[in-house]
């Protein structure tokens, strides 16, 4: 899905979140209850295909870049030992293999990275009798071999024909849609009367419900809430 669909759920899932955390405030009105538990059920409904679908969300992608950046980590300083090594040694084939920058790590896609990491690993273990006194040893390279793996769970797979994917994303945008409609149309509107009952959870519901464009470096950041307060 593009930025705009991942701002606009960064921004339902802040609006939910907050909602739920003060439940105390709001909780003794049954129709808000009602239309909450409507949008979790949603946005539920629209996680649960972007999983299926190996579409990211602003959860996934956060938890993919922490083990991305381990990974990366991690496999730079075997690389780093063993190219120390290499150059002791004057050993100029395996000097070549471990010869390059962190930034060609941190550039290459996502399942080459795991490819090219798996390959570091290797090399390791291939030398590890030669690198132990260089500062590593084997439950290091253990360490890498099981961030290898954590950074391959962490990777969208593809369950799905074409066809399904292009309704799956149908689906979506209808969802999100439904979603939104239903915190435009209904919550914010019972909402309004808590600007005077409790301004402090209302003005956090109302940053909660601003769409920051993330990603997108054109135009400024939607403020739908606007709408409402200009209409009562």
């Amino acid at each position: 899905m593009d930025k705009r669909f991942e701002n606009k759920m960064t921004m339902l899932k802040t609006t939910l979140g907050l909602l739920l955390l003060r439940e105390s405030i709001w909780h003794i009105s049954e129709p808000l209850a009602v239309a909450i538990e409507e949008l979790t059920g949603l946005i539920a409904q629209i996680e649960e295909i972007q999983q299926m679908t190996g579409e990211d969300n602003s959860g996934l992608s956060a938890s993919k870049k922490l083990e991305k950046d381990a990974l990366i980590k991690q496999a730079f300083e075997l690389t780093s030992i063993i190219f120390a090594m290499a150059s002791r040694n004057k050993d100029q084939v395996l000097l070549a293999k471990v010869d390059f920058p962190i930034s060609e790590l941190m550039h290459l896609r996502e399942s080459e990275l795991a490819t090219r990491c798996k390959n570091i690993l290797e090399l390791g273990r291939s030398n590890l009798p030669q690198i132990i006194t260089f500062g590593t040893s084997e439950v290091k390279l253990t360490a890498l071999d099981e961030q290898i793996a954590h950074y391959k769970l962490s990777l969208p797979v593809r369950r799905i024909s074409v066809s399904e994917l292009k309704a799956a994303n149908k689906k979506l945008k209808e969802l999100l849609k439904q979603a939104t409609d239903l915190v435009t149309d209904q919550i914010d509107r019972m909402l309004v009367q808590f600007g005077t009952i409790n301004p402090d959870f209302y003005n956090a519901y109302l940053n909660a419900r601003k769409v920051v464009d993330y990603g997108i470096r054109h135009g400024k950041p939607e403020d739908p809430i606007n709408q409402v307060q200009n209409k009562v």
